[in-house]
Order: structure tokens, then sequence, then C-alpha cells
């Protein structure tokens, strides 16, 4: 992974999704949302950065442990642990290092000293708890290979895991990297370690069939409690687990002072965070710590690091080279760091390239020498510092950087930055560990509760930024998904001539379904736009919101002047015996067009994920993302799955376009697409990779998940073949103006011929002029227009023949008609169903 390159990409991938999901026709709203994200703090903050310098290493060795020899030279951190943590004087003790630094080994081998000790006693004697069911599952296969490759532990060590998740083959014993996770075998046979969650541990002490599991457990027998990532347990979780400690250690009748409690957490910044840490784990698990109970990182310093270390190259790539120095310019991340490694070390660095022999290492020791990443080094002194201060540092110290302009100096630190995080060293035992760890941090503000001021050039901010005198005066902003139509919105009571901007009152009544009538739209628009729907043109107020007439000069409530000529369309409908409101584009006359502009985390974080995953300079493709709770956590999962699905089919479709579809017809596509993928993936690739999340409870695909390959005579291929052709369908006419897409991002999009088109305007414009007179003096270049405009919303709004479709055009439009297919997605009655023209107009019709 390139942190630094990544976290540019990710920025991108936000901004790009904002641009494209809010694009902006109206004359006075252009560039509101590009200059909101330009904004210092805005929406963006960061990037951060730190290079994290190598830990200190321990003085007493890989023989600290009698009884079990240590595979590794300890780092201090993980000595000072071991010295709290072992013997039969163990203290309680907090461990806050930082990420790779080891924090499982300063608790883990303690305990299995312990264990290995206390051979042959039965009952559990040590209880790992992690906060989700995952962690659990990766540390256990991590013990189980230390168990397995270490003699002093192997058959002498038991360890079982127990989560919410039932494996498909419970274990019944140890294995090269399994625990014991058979239930029955737990409950009968405790293990010495435990591994478990805090949910489950409650289910342990309250059930009865769990309740063997305790048998052999005498007031002592348990001596480590061990809580990972202490610091997620807060709030109401935090007061869940100190009543769960307590039960457990009145359930066993353990003696005051005996539980050694381990918790680990992030790392500390000033001394009060360390005394509060310290309050809060005493606490939650009812036990003392004393004031030394956090043993934090120790890190060398950068003197230490670059001690003996001669400078040996001083060359910085100038302004000159900025178009070499962005990463855009490369096909791929080996071709971009080789060109970084010539940029900066020149020709004779040939060792430092990727490809030659042992590269990464020659690359660690060629930048060591170089003045640039020392003085980097020094600026950030171990530090999270922002981009900005750091390169304003580095041009104190090489005056000569600013002649920079533009990105150059931002490109030039990711460029160092992504060497460091390539440059590897070699390890004790001869294998490759990174040179130093990079760390890029940044930070994305959820458009929450955006409201926009009124006026000559409205500028879109966070309502929970203004105060209460600023917020009266500002509305909520509606943008129309299909033309790009942007205005203010608000409430207006009958007879009243003040808009209402309260968002606690705005978003109940335009949500609703219908939305209440009050809910009104004002479009900056100058009067004498003819293709309007009906409504009114008025002036609006920007000091205090209120309408005036058509062409007022001054406001008649406040006296202000500077009014904004806006139109209001009439939005409201008849439903049966009451008026309503309506969400309908006055400029396009788009159903359900206009919605607010703003993008909460979720949708954000869904953009973010994509990105993170198709970058070609991660090679680690994982990610956590963490909620607030269980049930948030649930909803997000299958959000982000059904987000990040779309994202990803739309660049294999891009792909395959610009490989060989480009061109070729609509028709054609979705059996290139499956030609195309299913010989560079395989079947069960193929399926892992195109299965639409909400069809995973298909027998076929519960078959594919336990065995490995697809059933032979199955569906499960075909079935998925025919929803994608809807999907492409569907990315390429219905959904084609609706949030990051392939057309409104520029990438590719679907047209009628143009040959075949000028044929058809021909005979349309004949067939005009003969059935209406009026029509007579019609021109071809008009016919052509009409006839293009008339496809293009047919194809927007979804009325592409496809054979799926033919029963439910021959319904008239009735969605129920679509429910009824195995593969088809849900197809709600309203914004999400193809539209076809009829001559009489229905309700799944256009007239």
């Amino acid at each position: 992974m390139i942190p630094s390159i990544l976290a540019r990409q990710i920025r991108r991938g936000v901004e790009d999704f904002l641009q494209t999901t809010f694009q902006v026709t109206t004359p006075r709203f252009h560039g509101v949302v590009e200059r909101l994200m330009a904004e210092d703090g805005g929406v963006f903050q960061g990037p951060y950065v730190s290079v994290d310098l190598p830990f200190r290493r321990g003085r007493r060795g890989p023989g600290f442990f009698p009884e079990l020899p240590l595979p590794f030279h300890p780092y201090l951190h993980q000595e000072l642990a071991f010295e709290r943590l072992a013997g039969e004087r163990a203290r309680s003790t907090l461990i806050a290092t930082g990420t790779g630094s080891g924090k499982t080994e300063c608790f883990l081998y303690p305990v299995l000293a312990h264990c290995v000790r206390h051979a042959g006693r039965p009952g559990i004697k040590a209880i790992l708890i992690y906060p989700m069911n995952a962690l659990a599952t990766d540390q256990a296969g991590r013990i189980a290979r230390l168990v397995h490759e270490t003699p002093a532990l192997k058959g002498k060590v038991r360890v079982g895991l127990y989560v919410g998740d039932k494996p498909e083959r419970p274990a019944k014993a140890m294995g090269p990297d399994t625990v014991i996770t058979d239930r029955d075998t737990l409950r009968l046979d405790p293990p010495d370690v435990l591994l478990t969650n805090y949910k489950m541990l409650d289910y342990l002490l309250v059930r009865p069939r769990d309740q063997q599991i305790w048998a052999a457990n005498g007031p002592e027998t348990l001596r480590y409690l061990v809580v990972d990532e202490l610091h997620t347990f807060d709030g109401a979780q935090g007061t869940d687990l100190a009543c769960l400690v307590r039960r457990l250690k009145a359930r066993l009748g353990t003696p005051e002072g005996h539980l050694c409690c381990v918790g680990t957490s992030a790392t500390l910044g000033s001394g009060e965070e360390r005394e509060d840490l310290l309050r809060y784990a005493a606490h939650v698990f009812g036990e003392p710590f004393d004031a030394e109970a956090v043993v934090g990182e120790h890190r060398v310093s950068a003197g230490e690091f670059l001690e003996n270390v001669l400078v040996e190259a001083v060359a910085v790539p100038g302004p000159d080279r900025e178009a070499e120095l962005d990463p855009e310019g490369y096909e791929g991340v080996e071709a971009y760091l080789a060109a970084q490694v010539r940029l900066w070390f020149g020709p004779e660095a040939a060792d430092a390239v990727p490809g030659s022999p042992g590269w990464p290492v020659a690359l660690a020791r060629r930048l060591k020498g170089h003045v640039f990443f020392q003085n980097l080094l020094k600026v950030l002194r171990g530090r999270v510092r922002p981009y900005d201060e750091v390169l304003f540092d580095l041009e104190r110290a090489m005056p000569w950087l600013r002649r920079g302009e533009g990105r150059y100096g931002e490109l030039l630190l990711d460029s160092l930055l992504a060497l460091v995080s390539a440059a590897r060293v070699r390890t004790d035992s001869g294998g490759l560990a990174p040179f130093l760890h990079v760390r890029v941090q940044s930070w994305v503000r959820e458009l929450r509760r955006m409201v926009a001021t009124v006026g000559p050039t409205p500028r879109l901010v966070f309502s929970h930024d203004l105060s209460e005198e600023e917020a009266r005066v500002c509305l909520p902003v509606v943008n129309c998904r299909d033309c790009g139509a942007t205005g203010w919105a608000g409430l207006k009571r009958d007879h009243q001539p003040v808009v209402l901007g309260g968002l606690d009152e705005f978003y109940p009544a335009f949500f609703a379904d219908p939305p209440h009538r009050w809910v009104r739209f004002f479009f900056p628009e100058e009067p004498g736009n003819e293709g309007l729907r009906s409504g009114e043109w008025r002036s609006l107020c920007g000091r205090c919101l209120h309408l005036a007439p058509e062409g007022a000069a001054d406001c008649p409530s406040c006296g202000a002047g500077d009014l904004v000529p806006v139109f209001e369309p009439d939005t409201t409908e008849k439903r049966k015996d009451r008026t309503v409101g309506s969400k309908a584009c006055p400029f396009c006359d788009s159903p359900d067009g206009l919605t607010v502009v703003g993008s909460r985390a979720a949708s954000l974080a869904s953009v973010m994920i994509s990105q993170v995953f198709a970058s070609g300079f991660n090679d680690d493709k994982k990610l956590l993302a963490f909620s607030d709770s269980v049930q948030d956590a649930a909803h997000r999962a299958g959000f982000f799955a059904a987000r990040t699905y779309r994202f990803n089919l739309r660049g294999a479709l891009q792909r395959l376009v610009e490989a060989e579809a480009d061109g070729r017809t609509l028709a054609e596509l979705p059996a290139r697409f499956a030609r195309y993928w299913g010989e560079r993936l395989g079947p069960e690739a193929f399926v892992a990779t195109f299965l639409p999340p909400d069809l995973e409870w298909l027998e076929e695909v519960d078959h594919l998940r336990k065995h490995g390959r697809v059933p032979e005579g199955g569906t499960l291929l075909d079935d998925l073949n025919r929803r994608l052709t809807w999907e492409i369908a569907t990315e390429y006419g219905l959904r084609a103006r609706v949030g990051r897409t392939l057309e409104k991002t520029g990438s590719s999009i679907a047209r009628p011929d143009p040959e075949r088109l000028e044929r058809a305007a021909a005979e349309f414009l004949e067939t005009l002029r003969n059935e209406d007179g009026t029509l007579a003096g019609l021109d071809r270049t008009a016919a052509l227009r009409l006839l293009a405009g008339i496809l293009r919303q047919l194809r927007v709004r979804g009325g592409i023949l496809l054979d799926v479709l033919e029963g439910y055009v021959e319904a008239r439009g009735n969605p129920y008609r679509l429910s009824k297919i195995p593969w088809m997605p849900w197809v709600s009655a309203r914004r999400s169903r193809p539209r076809f023209v009829s001559r009489k107009g229905t309700a799944g019709f256009d007239a």
C-alpha cells in the first residue's frame, strides 16, 4: 500500500462523487459544491502524515521467559509489559501502543508462559475479550500457529474460541492453524485460554447449558483477563463490560487483587489522557491500576536513527518535473515508483528500481542518505502533522522549494513518502519488514443539514456552524437529479409572504410521502422562461426571507435592496380530497426529481471504500469500518455492500467498453460483459464479483460458499447474466443520471446511432407535417432535436425494451409483474420503475 497516493485518490473520489451527484445547471448556483470542498477545513481535513521511527529494542533479548523461548528480540515496550505481567506477582497493565507495535505479544507471551507453568491443571486460566468476532477469529488463528510451531507449547497449552459465529466444521482439538471451536468440547474440557466477546461471555455466565465450562475453575484458577481495544468500550458498552467483569469474579469467587487485568488501547497524548485511561480502567475492571500501569511506545529519535549516516544525495525534483511527480501519469504502481526513484536518485540508482534484485532494501539505504528525507524526519519529529505545516517547515530549511506553484509541494511530498512506503529492511530472521511506517490520515465531514445563503452568489454552509441569527436567513438547497436545476427550498404557509427555513420543520414536511403542501421551491431565474410549469415570479430577500412581487427594488418588510429574482413553481397536487406537495422538477418534469443537497457518512464512506479497493496503489484489500452500535453496524454492512457493488460494476463495465465495446450496441454489451470477465475470472470468481447482494439468498450461492464451486446443472450463471443484462441497461438508462454514474462522470454513454437517427428524423418530420398543419414549417434540424430529446427522455426513464420487460409492458407498467421474477431487484411503484410511452397516459407510462 502507498498511503500518500491512496489518500489523495480517496479525496478525489469523494470530490467526483459530490460533483457528479449534484451537477448544477442553474447559473447562480454554479460552483457552489466546488467552493464548499475547496474551503480550508470545510468538507476535508488533512491529509495528516506521520512517519513512525523504529521501536527501541529490549535489553534482555529472546530469553525473557525460561519456560518459553521467544522467537524474536522484543522491543523495549514489550519487555516493560513482560516485567509487569509475568510471574506470580503480575500487576494489572494498560498497553497503549500503536498498530504494528506487537501489542498482542505484550500480553500473549506472559499468558502462555503462565499456562506452561500450570500445564495439566484444569480450568480456564486466561480470558481474552475482543470487541469484534473478526478480531477474535483472526487472533485465534495466529495463536494456533504459534502453539503448533513452539515445542514448549504444543501439546501443553489448549486454546478455545467461543464467539457468535458457528464454524461449519467445529474443531475438537488444536490444529496447525485452528483452535478448539466445538462448543461441547469447550464445555466438557475447558481450554487454558478462552477467546470470546463480551456478549458471549455474558451467555456463558447465565445459560444453564454453559455452566459446565466453569466447573474446573477454583477461586484462583483464572489469572488473566484481557480486553483488546479497551477504548472502544465506551458509554453503555463500558458500563455493560464493567458489570460483566464483576459478575465473572463473583461467579468464580475470585479473591480481591488476584485477577491480573490487561487492556490494550490506542496511543496516548498528554499526561491527562493517561490519568483518564487509568481511572477508566480501574472502574471497568474493579481492580487497582498503579501510576506506572500504562506501557507506552518507546521509539528512537531522528538523531539516533540517522546516527553515522552520511548525506549521499541532495538532488530534489524541481517544479519543472511536476508532471512526472503526478501518479496519474503512470499505468501502475511499479511504473510510478520506478520513475520516482530516478527523479530522486538519478539513473545510477538502478539497484533501487522495482524489478531489480533486492530493490526495496537498496531503496531504504539510498533514502536514508538523502538530505530531503533526513530533513523530513527532523520536521516530523515523530508527530502527526498536516501536509501544509510539513511543507512550510521544509521550505524554511530549503527556501528554493517556494519556487513551486499549484500542487508541486504536495506531489513532491507524496512522491518521497511513496518511496518510504515501498522500501524494506532485513529482519533478524532474514525476512523483509517495512523500512518505516508511513501513516496518512484524511478526515471527511458528512454533508449533513446543509443550507445556503440567499443572495446573488449563494454559499453552501453547514447549519451547525451558524449562529441562530445566521441560520434564520439560510435555506435548504434542492437539486434535480435529472437536469441539475438548483434552488432554495423552505416552508411557506398559505397566504404568508415569508419563507421558513428551519430544518427541524422542513425535513419532516419534505420527506413525507407525499410532501406537505407548504413545501415550496425557489429557483433563481430571470422572468421570461416560457418552458416552465405553472408558478409565480417573485423577488426573495436575503436578509429576512420575505417574498416580494416580481421586479421589486426593495424588500417591503425590512427595506433591504438587492433582492434575488426567483421562480416559485406551483408544486401542489390534488390527491383525492386533499392538497399535497410534490418534488417534480419544474424544468424537466422529472417526477420526484428534486432532492436535498447533502450526503451522509454512510454514502461518503461507501465511495471511499470503493476507491480503496479499486486503487492500484493498494495491494492490501482489507478495511475496518466501525459503527456506534450492533444495529447500525448490520445496516451499514448491507448499505456498503449494495453501494460498493454498484461502483465495482461500473468500473468493470467501463473497462470492457474501453477494451473492446466502444461503438457496439447496448444489446450486445451484456453478452460481451459475461464473456470478457468470465474468461478472466472463471465462473466462481465471476459470480463472487458480480453477484448483487440481494441474490445471496439463492441456494446455489450457498453451495458455492460452502464448496467453492458453482453447482453443475444449476441456473445460477444464467440467472446472474440475466440480472446483469438488467443492471447494464439501467446503468445506461434508468440510473444514468443518479449518482456517480458512467454518464455523469463522462466515462461512457449510450446514444442513438447518428446515421439511423438522421433517417428516422427525416421520416419523423414528414409524419409531423402530414399529421399537423401547424408544423408544416418545421425544419429537419428541429425535428432531429425533438426526436433526440424524446429518445433521451425515454432512455433515462428506463424505457429500454428488454425481454424481461415485455410482460411488464403488457401489464401497463405494473411493477408486480417484475417482483415475481426471482433474480430481479425490487422495483418500486415510484422512482425506480421503468416508464415507457403510451398514447393514453397510465400510472406506469408517460402519455
